[in-house]
């Protein structure tokens, strides 16, 4: 019998804008902070395997029920066929169009308050973390490292934001699932 990958999956969203932050200005002096973050932004979306292998994609688009679906042929291609996928239950992910991509149906394994918690394939299973608990999902540090990288960068167009996201990521340290 084969040993399944286990892939743990988060997404991250940045934003074009600048951060307010306290500072010290001459006296007299009226400095204007710019504030307002812009709708322009770009996710991120982490995979990070129980192997340490990771991989991360990003898109300027919200995401929606064909991303994830798109997300987890990319997953299988990259990581090999038999994988054990862990997601949250944002709505893209959370779907019956993904549920029936994987196991070819769309009815699900339940939980006593009937929200699903697995839905199985030939090679694929893809396990929901609860809701409201971020903190089960070890991607979540990966998260935390980005936003620490961003914290005294100015990010003024999408364009910098793009550029500054590969940089970024390669700072990341992933942690052991």
């Amino acid at each position: 019998m084969n040993e399944k990958t286990v892939v743990v999956v988060d997404q991250f969203t940045k934003h074009v804008g600048t951060v307010q932050r306290r500072g010290w200005y001459p006296i007299g002096s009226n400095p204007t902070i710019e504030t307002a973050t812009s709708w322009k932004s770009v996710t991120v979306l982490g995979a990070v395997t129980d192997d340490g292998d990771s991989f991360y994609c990003w898109t300027e688009e919200n995401l929606t029920r064909p991303y994830g679906i798109r997300l987890l042929e990319t997953l299988s291609d990259k990581f090999g066929e038999e994988l054990v996928v862990f997601l949250d239950r944002a709505g893209y992910f959370y779907a019956r169009d993904l549920w029936e991509h994987v196991s070819g149906e769309r009815e699900t394994e339940t939980v006593g308050d009937s929200s699903v918690s697995c839905v199985r394939g030939d090679n694929l299973e893809v396990w929901y973390f609860p809701s409201k608990l971020p903190e089960l999902n070890a991607v979540e540090g990966c998260w935390d490292q980005l936003q620490e990288w961003f914290k005294y960068r100015l990010i003024p167009d999408l364009s910098t934001l793009k550029d500054y996201i590969p940089r970024g990521l390669s700072v990341i340290n992933e942690p052991n699932i």
